[in-house]
Formats: structure tokens, sequence, C-alpha cells
């Protein structure tokens, strides 16, 4: 604790003494932010992870209009497609997801300023009001009142008779999860639901209602105010190599198809996690075949003339404001790393189809 307050005073003075103003130096074009949800006031921040406070994100909004140049996704891709100048000072909102609150609280905010942003939408979960799968993974760790948690999907058993336990067994769950193919997924939250009764989840679903996702009459409504509308693959699922291709493909294509026949063109997509192991040599092919304009990671570092298209950065934005300050000036020191995970992407994918080949 002592250590976290000694680093926030330190970040305030670094921004207050403009220190920043050094780091930007190294800058070389655009940063586009992710955020999830956006919330008035959370009830469980534990289970509620995803969600930023109102007061928090307005305090973000504030330093970015005082600061940067917020720019659409559709200006972004003009930019790179046309060979204008890209300004290290411009930034890109981006939403994962699609939450219920992106509509009731973060559309009509961001209208208020007229400000640009886009939100990629997991389409099976809008089609059918499902939540989300981390969702269910947190609230059900975190609230059952098993001793032992038994997953027959993953076959692991975990202690959870202490709340310290619950979130260690999380943690562990949790990252098998994004490690395992969309069946298996789907069979550890059909075990999830099973943690709690039905009236117990009613509750906690009333509780925790910022994890709704929106339904098509909120996508167009947002889509009113100023949203871009991005695809998020159709069930959140991440398109690493333990995907079946046939099932990436239809991830990729499926949620594209149903957005386009909804609002028009689909352009842009964001991997589900996102990360330089979530995103398969066939996922990658399947953006390209599907015609997308640009597929953003979760890989931090700036767009430059030399970002993949289809493997474009982005930086996540920190809840706390010092740390979104700091990370925000030093995006720039992050495009080696970028460059260098594209690289050894692109190798990888070389070896594959070599491979294909014989």
């Amino acid at each position: 604790m002592a250590s976290s307050l000694i680093r926030r005073i330190s970040l305030s003075a670094a921004r207050r003494g403009g220190v920043y103003g050094l780091l930007r130096r190294v800058n070389q074009g655009p940063t586009v932010l992710f955020y999830h949800g956006i919330e008035e006031k959370l009830s469980d921040p534990e289970v509620q992870s995803l969600h930023l406070p109102l007061a928090s994100f307005e305090r973000h909004i504030r330093y970015l209009r005082r600061h940067r140049e917020i720019i659409s996704t559709d200006y972004l891709y003009d930019c790179l497609m046309n060979g204008h100048r890209l300004d290290p000072r411009q930034v890109v909102l981006t939403f994962d997801d699609g939450y219920k609150n992106n509509a009731e609280i973060l559309a009509p905010f961001l209208k208020g300023w007229d400000l640009p942003f886009t939100v990629f939408i997991s389409t099976r979960h809008v089609l059918e009001g499902r939540r989300f799968q981390v969702y269910l993974l947190r609230t059900a760790f975190l609230y059952t009142e098993h001793k032992v948690i038994h997953l027959a999907s993953i076959q692991r058993s975990f202690e959870a008779g202490t709340p310290q336990a619950k979130r260690s067994a999380l943690r562990e769950a949790s990252a098998a999860m994004k490690e395992a193919p969309l069946r298996i997924v789907e069979w550890m939250m059909s075990e999830c639901r099973q943690l709690l009764r039905p009236e117990r989840w009613a509750e906690l679903d009333q509780r925790f209602a910022s994890d709704e996702p929106m339904n098509w009459q909120d996508v167009i409504r947002i889509q009113s105010m100023g949203a871009t509308i991005g695809s998020h693959c159709h069930d959140h699922c991440i398109l690493h190599s333990e995907e079946p291709p046939p099932e990436v493909r239809s991830q990729v294509m499926d949620s594209k198809r149903v957005i386009e026949q909804q609002f028009g063109e689909c352009k842009f997509l964001a991997y589900p996690n996102g990360t330089a192991r979530d995103i398969s040599a066939t996922a990658y092919q399947s953006v390209r075949e599907a015609r997308y304009r640009m597929c953003f990671t979760t890989i931090e570092g700036e767009i430059t003339a030399k970002s993949d298209l289809y493997y474009a950065p982005r930086v996540f934005a920190q809840p706390d404001f010092e740390e979104f300050c700091y990370m925000l000036n030093r995006t720039g020191t992050q495009n080696e790393s970028y460059d260098m995970a594209c690289r050894s992407f692109q190798s990888g994918n070389a070896v594959s189809a070599a491979a294909n080949r014989i």
C-alpha cells in the first residue's frame, strides 16, 4: 500500500513537472486506447473489474481533450491509406464486448462532447442477451458457497473455502479458460451456472447489471450517437491455435455478416483478449479474407506507417488517473516491442504456411 502511494505521488509530480514532455519525444503516431464498460458506481470491483467508474472516465476525457486530439477509427484508417501525417497527439477511443452501459452511460456522455468512438461487439451476446464468460466465471467463483469447486470441463478442482482461496482459484480458472477452445469454454460456463442457485443468479445479475450486454436497439442507438460498430467475434471466442480453424473462420465471418445485416459495412475487428498468443495464423488469414480494413490486438504500441493493419496495436486505458497519464505519454517506448511481436508473428506464419505446403 505504501509503495503504491509513493508511486502515485511520484507520477503526479512527474506529470506536473513536465517530465512527460521528455517521454513524448520518442512518440511516432496515434494511440488506440481500449476500455470495456463505463459505470456510474461499482458494487463489487472484483466482479466488475472491466468497468471504469464514470467519474474516472470523465477525468480521462478531460485530460485527452486538453492534451490530445480524439479521432475516429475511420479517420485513422484514411490517414494510413492516403499517406497523411500520423500525429502522435491523436488518440482513438475503443470499447470491447458491447456492454449495456455503453448505451446508457458511455454514448450519451461522449455525444455531449461530440467525440467519436468505436464499440467492438460480440454478436451472439447481443442477439441472445447472454452474459459474457468472464462475468459468469468471476461471479460463480467469488459467490459460490461450495468449499471445493470441481470443473470436469478442464479436469481441475479448486479450494474455495476462503475469500483468498476463491481469488486464487479464479485466477487459475481464468487462465485455463483463455487457453481452451470454445467448446470447452461453453462447458465451463455450464458448470459455473451450477455453482449458484437460480434465484441467487437472478439476484446477482440484477446487482451486476453493468455486465449485461446491449441488445440491437441499444446498438442502433449508440451508432446514432457517433459510434462505429466493429466485430469482437460471434461468441467472444479467443482465436488462438487451440481453436479449430473452421470455428475461427466462422467466428470472424459470422460476426461480420450479422453486423452488416443490421448496419451496413463492418470495417473493423478487435481480437478477443488480443495478446500475441491469442491470435493464430488462421485468425490472421481469416480477417484478411473477410476484408476487414483494420484488426486490433492488445499488444502495446502506437500506430505508425509500419503497423500491420491486421495486427494493429492498442493500449489499455489504465483506471488510475496517474497511471493513465504515464502510460499515455510513454506509448512510443512500446513501439520496438510491438515491431518485434509483428516480426515474430510473421515469421511464425511463414513457417506455418511452409508446413502446410509439404
